[in-house]
């Protein structure tokens, strides 16, 4: 009996041995791969890549290539050689909706392709996608913050009703929602005149409800830590609705949130006033079918 308890022992030692050397190999991350993009490069012409969203990082494997983003958009990079006969390298690229690219690039005196649209390849190919987190928006993803924006555009439903009325253009502050302390805040433009109507920058601030020539105006601005809709542009007669998400704030009696809607290059600005008790009217995203 004694001889048969010992055998088993042996056994298990063996076992737990074995178990604990394979813990000690390397895991192997090949199917966690980010497969990479391959793009030909060129010293005398320029290759541009465009992307589904605003590009917000960058980074190159060599000096010997040089990278831009064009100055008129923020989706576009331009890319080319220093030298002729450049060795092959990489470079990344994160973009605003949280999306991770990567490149293999190679040098080619001509190449056979100058112009990328990463656009028409996503929507032929949904699992070439990598997604990263962003400090600003926490644990929530930028594509599910993009789900939540969308959402709310498509409810489209009326909680609030603060409105602004100024040379045929009309703003309305139509709800805020709040998901995983951040708020959505839904703004619509309805463009009732006969010119077009541009913003050129929605600015949201906390100012007191009440100051007097003596007093100090106090006022902290708020900045968006993502925008459903960067450009806003109405023509005559147009109507268009944006999200602005912002870090859950509280606002004190004698305190109001000022968004204003400033026009480029015109004189048409907005006005909004959101107060304490509005703020607390805010709904639960989860409160919206998606």
């Amino acid at each position: 009996m004694k001889t048969i308890i010992k055998y088993i022992l042996l056994c298990l030692l063996a076992v737990n041995t074995i178990k604990a050397q394979e813990s000690k190999k390397p895991i192997n991350l090949s199917n966690a791969e980010v497969r990479p993009y391959k793009v030909e490069l060129t010293h005398n012409k320029t290759t541009h890549i465009l992307f589904p969203s605003s590009i917000e990082y960058v980074d190159l494997g060599s000096q010997e290539i040089i990278a831009s983003k064009v100055e008129v958009t923020s989706n576009v990079l331009r890319l080319k050689t220093i030298n002729e006969n450049s060795t092959p390298t990489n470079f990344t690229v994160i973009t605003s909706d949280g999306k991770y690219y990567s490149f293999n690039a190679f040098y080619n005196e001509e190449p056979t392709q100058l112009s990328y649209d990463l656009t028409k390849f996503e929507q032929q190919n949904s699992k070439q996608k990598s997604e990263v987190l962003f400090k600003d928006l926490g644990s929530t993803s930028p594509s599910l913050i993009d789900l939540f924006m969308k959402a709310i555009i498509k409810k489209n439903k009326k909680e609030l009703n603060i409105k602004s009325r100024n040379y045929g253009v009309e703003a309305i502050l139509k709800s805020i929602y709040i998901q995983d302390g951040k708020f959505y805040f839904h703004l619509s433009i309805n463009n009732k005149s006969n010119l077009p109507y541009q913003v050129d920058y929605v600015s949201f601030k906390i100012k007191d409800r009440r100051t007097t020539k003596r007093t100090t105006v106090q006022e902290s601005s708020l900045t968006p830590v993502k925008i459903y809709r960067e450009n806003m542009e109405l023509a005559s007669k147009e109507k268009q609705d944006n999200v602005f998400v912002l870090n859950q704030f509280t606002l004190l009696d004698k305190q109001v949130l000022v968004v204003k809607i400033n026009e480029r290059n015109g004189v048409r600005n907005q006005v909004l006033k959101i107060k304490s008790s509005d703020l607390q009217k805010v709904k639960q995203l989860n409160e919206i079918r998606f």
